[in-house]
């Protein structure tokens, strides 16, 4: 069955097309995987379009380097805190061992910039899901349930 965003059609060929990148347990979650990335990304041309970062009629490239500065305008993440850092730090401190044999944790100055990148990291997932997520509830999706896949 297509799936529709908005107007516009993902054909089942370009969803088993897009399979071969998502690998999973089974058929029918790649499937979902695939569909998901697709109707994900028809989503983010689409806003990129409304806001004039990209021509209708573009091609891939044009449209990743689009979707890429659609992210950087409409989600943004705090730097994490010193205090962020060390409570994550006393939190997971056997993640930080001097070894993989050895109960030692490294010194939080030696790990904290680790911390910083993952904190960050982190905070722009939820940032991104959260965004697209809007996305999804502004838009006509047919034929697969986006937001309860998010």
């Amino acid at each position: 069955m297509p799936l529709y965003v908005n107007k516009v059609e993902i054909t089942d060929d370009a969803v088993f097309s897009e399979m071969q990148h998502h690998a999973a347990p089974s058929r029918e979650e790649a499937r979902d995987e695939a569909a998901k990335a697709l109707l994900i990304r028809e989503l983010l041309r689409q806003e990129a379009v409304e806001l004039d970062l990209l021509d209708d009629n573009a091609d891939d490239a044009a449209i990743e380097v689009a979707i890429l500065a659609l992210m950087e305008q409409k989600v943004a993440a705090p730097t994490a805190t010193e205090d962020a850092c060390r409570r994550y730090y006393d939190q997971n401190i056997h993640r930080f061992t001097v070894s993989e044999t050895s109960d030692i944790p490294q010194p939080f100055d030696t790990v904290k910039g680790r911390i910083e990148n993952y904190l960050h990291t982190q905070s722009m997932r939820h940032g991104i899901q959260s965004y697209i997520l809007d996305l999804s509830m502004k838009a006509r999706i047919a034929g697969f349930d986006l937001a309860a896949s998010l």
